[in-house]
């Protein structure tokens, strides 16, 4: 008669069971959390892939977005100081008292007009005694010359004579000259300033008796760094506004650049001229020049897909639907995205997340797309 099977057989092997069960039951509620996780992150929902005869997916799950290619622009702002087209400061050109004075602050005067009168007295007079001698001169110039033509005077005594009148009329000629001094005209068309002196008073040609500008262009002088210099040129259009005429936008162009760069701020100096036609702008204000200054296309991409190894810049670019490696070089930041040079076409596939397991020919799934419709 055999031997009855053993009390202990079955509630030995119902652990056993129970653990593997447990264990099963852990794994699906894994597995579920992982894909939902997943789709909290992304915010995109798993798509739909092929899968391989064992189920599980063609390749790694990715996030991209399509290139596109921006041009590198940059808009630079300087602040400089502004000054007149041509200024100078007036001073009279001889000594005495101002007999007229025609100079008040903002007055307009056309080339050649009188600003300033001194005392003429003693120059007209001087000019009318010049003039009285080569009279003179000339008259006795004229007796040595008939004289000498009939043979009654020698050589000598006309030479004499002639030199005698052209003496008498160079000094004509500087009695003119002193007169003229004593008037003060616009050196061009201007505006002058705030004069230091009134009628009465004494100057001298040390005396500064108001500034005078030419206010039709105002100049703006800024430094540049020699980085930027290749994206300005002249004639580029810039718009400057100022303080002293608050709300108000003046547009102007650059005009000169600087033929040398200083070793010690490797700056070169810029020239902006911008036209003044209802005398708004004053020179000596502070302007703050804005600058478009354009570059070149380069590919625009998330910040997120840029990666960094061994001292090289590179992105993922998923092509016939595998992981491929693109070295890069980074240009520019802005607002989350960057410009890159590299081998890189517009439309081009780039992962955004995803990227830690990838290696190159690495298969993947595209399981969302940001900036453009879902793959």
């Amino acid at each position: 008669m055999s031997p009855d099977p053993s009390p202990m057989t079955e509630p030995a092997s119902a652990p056993r069971q129970l653990v593997f069960a447990a264990f099963l039951i852990a794994a699906a509620v894994l597995a579920w959390y992982n894909q939902d996780a997943l789709r909290s992150m992304t915010g995109f929902a798993a798509e739909p892939s092929a899968k391989s005869p064992s189920g599980s997916r063609a390749g790694v799950p990715v996030i991209v977005t399509p290139v596109d290619f921006a041009r590198d622009a940059l808009s630079l702002q300087v602040v400089g100081t502004g000054r007149a087209i041509k200024s100078v400061s007036l001073r009279a050109e001889a000594s005495g008292k101002v007999q007229q004075l025609e100079i008040h602050p903002g007055a307009s005067f056309k080339q050649g007009d009188i600003l300033l009168r001194l005392d003429d007295v003693e120059q007209k007079l001087a000019v009318e005694i010049a003039e009285a001698r080569l009279a003179e001169a000339k008259r006795a110039s004229d007796r040595a010359e008939s004289l000498r033509t009939s043979g009654n005077t020698a050589l000598a005594r006309l030479q004499e004579v002639q030199t005698t009148a052209e003496i008498a009329r160079l000094e004509l000629e500087r009695a003119k000259e002193t007169l003229k001094d004593r008037v003060l005209r616009a050196p061009f068309d201007g505006i002058s300033g705030l004069s230091n002196i009134e009628v009465g008073a004494w100057v001298d040609t040390s005396v500064d008796i108001a500034s005078y500008d030419d206010r039709s262009v105002i100049l703006v002088e800024f430094d540049l760094p020699e980085t930027l210099l290749p994206r300005v040129t002249v004639n580029m259009p810039v718009t400057a506004t100022t303080v002293s005429a608050a709300g108000e936008a003046f547009q102007g162009s650059v005009s000169a650049i600087d033929s040398r760069i200083a070793a010690s701020s490797r700056t070169a100096k810029v020239r902006v001229s911008i036209p003044n036609p209802g005398n708004k702008l004053l020179p000596g204000a502070s302007f703050t020049i804005k600058l478009d200054a354009s570059g070149q296309m380069f590919a625009r991409i998330p910040e997120l897909s840029l990666q960094f190894y061994r001292g090289e810049l590179y992105v993922w670019r998923v092509k016939d639907g595998k992981a491929e490696q693109v070295a890069v070089s980074m240009q520019r930041r802005s607002a989350g995205s960057v410009l890159v040079d590299g081998g890189l076409s517009t439309g081009d596939l780039i992962v955004v997340e995803g990227s830690q397991r990838l290696e190159p020919g690495q298969p993947v799934q595209i399981i969302g797309r940001t900036g453009g419709p879902a793959a």
